[in-house]
């Protein structure tokens, strides 16, 4: 089963990513100094050790983490599949073994947590950013979001539930 974040809050990180990228070539071209005629590998193979150092250092950061929130805005969300629940954030999945779930949990500042214990019986947590909105959305998101993040979370519990009594 799949539960994926509102396709407003999934819009909102591809634009992030499309966001960081321009940011990164933008940068790029800046330093590098194209003069308006785009930015092509001959720049790069010309520039002085500083400037290929000035993008290596902004630019290529900039365009990794764009491309990679760019490509896992689809995914982002819950996935349930067989004995584990793998929670797919902006950067990085987190897997939890199903039977070790004790609760999902809304925490005072609206976010929600997945409560499991390890292997070696530690209580831990997982945040689940998707569903989770910041103290400071706006009423009218707010109005739009929480019933959506409500009602994905209420079937996560119920999966949780029907998982542990199988």
């Amino acid at each position: 089963m799949k539960l994926r974040a509102h396709p407003i809050v999934r819009g909102a990180l591809a634009v992030s990513g499309l966001v960081l990228i321009a940011l990164g070539m933008l940068w790029a071209s800046v330093v590098l100094d194209t003069e308006d005629s785009g930015l092509r590998l001959e720049h790069l193979l010309r520039a002085t050790p500083a400037e290929s150092g000035a993008v290596a250092v902004v630019s290529v950061p900039l365009l990794v983490i764009g491309v990679v929130r760019l490509a896992r805005a689809p995914l982002f969300g819950v996935t349930c599949a067989g004995a584990e629940v793998k929670v797919h954030k902006v950067m990085w999945t987190r897997r939890v073994p199903a039977a070790r779930i004790t609760e999902v949990r809304r925490t005072w500042t609206g976010k929600f947590d997945l409560r499991w214990e390890s292997a070696e019986g530690w209580p831990r947590r997982t945040r689940v950013p998707a569903f989770s909105i910041p103290l400071t959305t706006g009423w009218i998101v707010r109005q739009w979001l929480e019933p959506y993040n409500d009602d994905r979370v209420a079937t996560l519990r119920g999966w949780i539930e029907r998982s542990h009594r199988l």
